[in-house]
């Protein structure tokens, strides 16, 4: 264990990633990303956002089958306010709009398809192969071998557990792994699994690197998630590659499963860069 992470182990760690107060929701370190010390990873204003979408009532019970985020801007690590607006209100879908701002400023804006839940009696029909990955206590873990930025606490390493299948996450190329929430989003609020699924969703980007982190800067501006059903346990599995161009532009492709089968997939667009001095 590097000296960094062993300062990080005496610091005092936050129980949530988020601090409700009044209308405002205060992040905490939990909530740092990987590409700046003072701006958030977009995990945790999508898990914001989706608590947010998921707690605005439908006339039937229903289901969030899409989810996407815009990011407009780095999300500072100050307190936040976010307003829904209901955009299509029926009985068999819903479109829901949630924006999150920092003072008056819009830094980032979700929208969500909730489809009608119901009993339908399905044929036998052909699926795309399937192999189900070994469970999470056969992967490896790799908190111990992440020291990049490893002076404060980050979402990506102190907020989530992450277990890779044979360490295909700390390595260049497709990976296939595991992660948990271990904190709630929300003070006092227990993560429903839409919201444990939407706040993960961003890690398909660091599952799919296929460029050294140190050298480049591949951030995602935005995250679309497709849901056919909702994830059972805490853990949620994601098989990622990168198709990134000379163009500067990227894209992650996973999909997404828990340890029954798949129940989704995760597109994320990608700006790729050079870092400075890399």
């Amino acid at each position: 264990m590097t000296a960094g992470i062993d300062a990080v182990a005496c610091r005092h760690m936050p129980d949530a990633l988020f601090i409700p107060d009044g209308d405002h929701y205060v992040p905490t370190e939990l909530t740092r990303g990987g590409w700046s010390d003072v701006a958030q990873h977009g995990s945790p204003p999508s898990g914001l956002l989706a608590a947010a979408i998921e707690g605005v009532s439908t006339v039937a019970p229903m289901q969030v089958a899409r989810f996407t985020i815009d990011l407009f801007r780095p999300v500072p690590i100050e307190p936040l306010r976010v307003e829904t607006h209901v955009l299509r209100h029926g009985k068999r879908i819903q479109v829901v709009e949630a924006i999150l701002r920092h003072g008056d400023v819009e830094v980032g804006r979700a929208t969500a398809l909730k489809i009608r839940t119901t009993d339908v009696p399905l044929p036998d029909v052909t699926q795309e192969p399937w192999e189900q990955p070994p469970p999470p206590d056969e992967a490896t873990s790799v908190a111990e071998l992440w020291t990049f930025g490893s002076d404060l606490l980050r979402f990506h390493r102190d907020a989530i557990e992450i277990r890779s299948i044979d360490g295909s996450f700390m390595q260049p190329g497709p990976g296939l792994s595991w992660f948990r929430l271990k904190h709630p989003v929300i003070a006092g609020q227990e993560p429903t699994p839409f919201v444990r699924l939407a706040t993960l969703a961003d890690m398909s980007n660091g599952n799919s690197q296929a460029l050294d982190p140190e050298a480049f800067v591949y951030v995602n501006p935005d995250i679309t998630l497709y849901a056919h059903r909702l994830p059972a346990g805490e853990w949620v599995g994601m098989k990622s590659a990168a198709y990134q161009h000379r163009s500067g532009i990227g894209l992650a492709d996973t999909r997404v499963f828990d340890e029954t089968g798949p129940l989704g997939r995760i597109n994320q667009a990608q700006l790729l860069d050079q870092r400075r001095g890399g």
